[in-house]
């Protein structure tokens, strides 16, 4: 009987370099339909893809699904995906792209849309014309109030891009100048229009959302894309418990969690559980943890239910980074590797992918390669089970 290999030393584990390029927005326009608090880029995905993945119609699996960004890419490169999130948010962000109509049926169906229409008020409209024009306000709401009686794929892309469109910098959003990124509070919203002079101008929904489409559908999908999407699994449920999801199945994972509490998803996101009707109970259900001690117990609960999901002998990339506690610097990989201890994963490799420029780092004056937003750190283990 022949000896097992010896694990490499941990320095021989662990890969420096730039393993995919920093520059913006070089994948398929379809990723960039939705921005989403650190999320990571389509390429970071897609490297492991190439890595670990030896054929066509694998199935990828994210138990942090986020804006949906490694399911897109499984489909774009022929697999099939499991997209779980605990944020309701993040599942209609991703499963709203898994059929894609065609620019034609998607101007069809926005035409036919009467967006003029008297609609409910309600006790949150006042505070919302901080962002808005009534007139704009009403537009949105009537297309708000569809998602509860209409559930077809050329709606929910509408409403997908009405997401993306809510608030942002520029007259091509919804709203008044506002951060793009995440909502702030109304708030906020009043202040920052007082000290601007601002005050919401009329912009009707309906050429900016086209406008936005046509930019993200610029690029053909790739002819086989529904073919592997239709047969997508999207999961609403903790990381550390997806009973929707069964046993041995998936070929790869590739996931990011939440950064301890460095992230405030639900108040990062509230216009969009606002226009998605997402119930506040339901938002609180987003993790947060503000010790590292909580976390990696939380990240070995996550690796145990993955492992169930990943067939033996899959991989499983978790990407972190270095995250502040007080004035200690925590290496976020060294703890996943901790976590992974009395679990099915054994540590293969750590890749360290060092880049350049972010531009969201520099519009937030974070330095280059510091605080973790510059380098991915992605850590690799195999399922042994």
């Amino acid at each position: 009987m022949s000896a097992q290999p010896k694990l490499k030393k941990k320095e021989e584990r662990i890969q420096v370099g730039e393993f995919w390029t920093a520059k913006q927005r070089q994948a398929h326009p379809i990723h960039y339909t939705i921005s989403y608090r650190a999320s990571f880029k389509p390429e970071l995905p897609s490297f492991f893809f190439r890595e670990f993945l030896y054929k066509k119609n694998s199935v990828v699996f994210d138990p942090f699904g986020g804006r949906g960004t490694t399911a897109i890419q499984a489909n774009l490169e022929g697999h099939r995906a499991i997209h779980n999130d605990v944020n309701p948010v993040s599942v209609f962000l991703a499963k709203s792209r898994k059929i894609i109509p065609t620019m034609e049926k998607l101007e069809r169906k926005l035409d036919s849309i009467d967006l003029k229409k008297p609609c409910r008020e309600s006790v949150m409209d006042k505070s919302l014309l901080n962002f808005f024009h009534p007139d704009t306000l009403r537009e949105i709401k009537n297309l708000m109030e569809l998602g509860a009686s209409d559930d077809t794929p050329e709606l929910d892309y509408l409403r997908l891009t009405a997401l993306s469109r809510l608030h942002g910098h520029s007259t091509g959003f919804f709203s008044v100048y506002t951060f793009p990124q995440f909502s702030i509070s109304p708030e906020a919203q009043r202040r920052n229009n007082l000290k601007r002079g601002l005050v919401p101008e009329y912009r009707p929904i309906k050429p900016r959302i086209s406008g936005k489409m046509k930019r993200d559908l610029s690029d053909p999908l790739p002819p086989f894309y529904h073919e592997y999407s239709k047969n997508n699994l999207y999961t609403n449920s903790s990381s550390v418990s997806i009973d929707d999801a069964p046993d041995s199945v998936a070929d790869l994972a590739v996931t990011s969690p939440p950064f301890l509490d460095k992230v405030n998803y639900g108040q990062d996101n509230w216009m969009k559980s606002w226009f998605l009707g997402v119930k506040e109970e339901e938002a609180e259900k987003i993790t947060m943890f503000p010790g590292v001690e909580n976390w990696r117990n939380f990240i070995s609960k996550t690796l145990i239910e993955s492992s169930r999901i990943l067939r033996k002998n899959a991989y499983f990339v978790m990407e972190v980074g270095e995250v502040k506690c007080g004035k200690e610097i925590v290496n976020l990989d060294e703890e996943v590797i901790s976590a992974s201890r009395d679990t099915n994963f054994e540590w293969e490799k750590t890749y360290i992918n060092t880049q350049k420029f972010t531009k969201l780092s520099n519009c937030w004056s974070v330095a280059n390669n510091e605080k973790g937003t510059n380098s991915n750190r992605c850590v690799v283990f195999r399922n042994r089970k």
